[in-house]
């Protein structure tokens, strides 16, 4: 099992802080997210994804650094293929990149970009996920796509790593075949499900995603979030770890803990690799 913690940040100061600890800690990788703002509270702050991760990517020398996830409702992949080439340098090859649909109306509506229906949605993160995953491996021949077409691409310089690692957000049948078309890993969260729930539709949705795999093995990376605390007690975490691992885990992000679960993070993680 794969430790990763991800931050957002409130400032500088706190994006630092947290990335000595997680490099100190042990975590295999530091991830942030990739929203233009707080969807449920405006005065929350909240930072540009990969300009965090470039400032990480600069002031760490060993832990993976990423995001989870890039948010496909206002980038468009071409800028973000070079972005990531870029950040894989700043790095030193130690760059994951995360691509998923988004889902909050907030980024929809600072954006300017209509809200899409879930069919379209899928549709264009198969082929923007395509689209990423050609630029980073070097062939940029023009693509006449329905939503993402270009021209005249070059991807100069290349990546650091011989395959940037894509890890695409998945539940449902049609985007688990993306993953399995196009990732080297699949990213997955409650949402606003029951742990119970999440836990009966994961073995579902990891069945569907065999199939498409045809025996391909690939990270998969649960991020613990909404029903699933990993911060509820040592033991819990353990639980957790052994439940998760039993149906293909085989990698878990927390959130960094908020004071009040400060005590049992602290205890959690100064056993880390017994978690293993």
């Amino acid at each position: 099992m794969r430790f990763g913690l991800k931050v957002n940040p409130a400032g500088w100061d706190d994006a630092a802080r947290w990335a000595g600890i997680a490099e100190s800690i042990g975590f295999d990788g530091l991830w942030t997210g990739d929203n233009l703002r707080n969807p449920r509270e405006a005065a929350i702050p909240v930072h540009d994804g990969p300009t965090v991760i470039a400032g990480w990517a600069a002031t760490t020398s060993r832990i993976r650094v990423g995001l989870l996830i890039a948010n496909m409702v206002f980038r468009q992949p071409t800028v973000l293929a070079k972005a990531a080439t870029t950040l894989d340098h700043i790095s030193g090859g130690r760059f994951d990149l995360g691509i998923g649909s988004g889902v909050w109306p907030t980024d929809h509506g600072m954006a300017g970009t209509p809200v899409w229906t879930a069919r379209e949605r899928t549709d264009r993160l198969a082929e923007f996920v395509a689209v990423v995953e050609r630029l980073l491996s070097g062939d940029v021949t023009d693509h006449d796509g329905p939503y993402y077409p270009y021209t005249l691409a070059a991807m100069t310089p290349g990546t650091v790593q011989e395959r940037l690692p894509l890890i695409v957000a998945a539940n449902a049948p049609r985007a688990l075949a993306v993953v399995a078309a196009h990732a080297d890993g699949w990213v997955t969260f409650p949402g606003a499900a029951t742990e119970e729930e999440f836990y009966a539709k994961s073995i579902e949705r990891a069945k569907t995603l065999d199939e498409g795999l045809a025996g391909r093995e690939i990270r998969r990376v649960l991020l613990a979030y909404g029903q699933i605390d990993p911060w509820a007690s040592e033991d819990g975490f353990g639980r957790l770890v052994e439940r998760y691992e039993a149906i293909g885990f085989n990698e878990l992000v927390v959130y960094a803990p908020k004071p009040h679960e400060q005590a049992v993070f602290d205890k959690v993680t100064a056993k880390l690799d017994t978690y293993r």
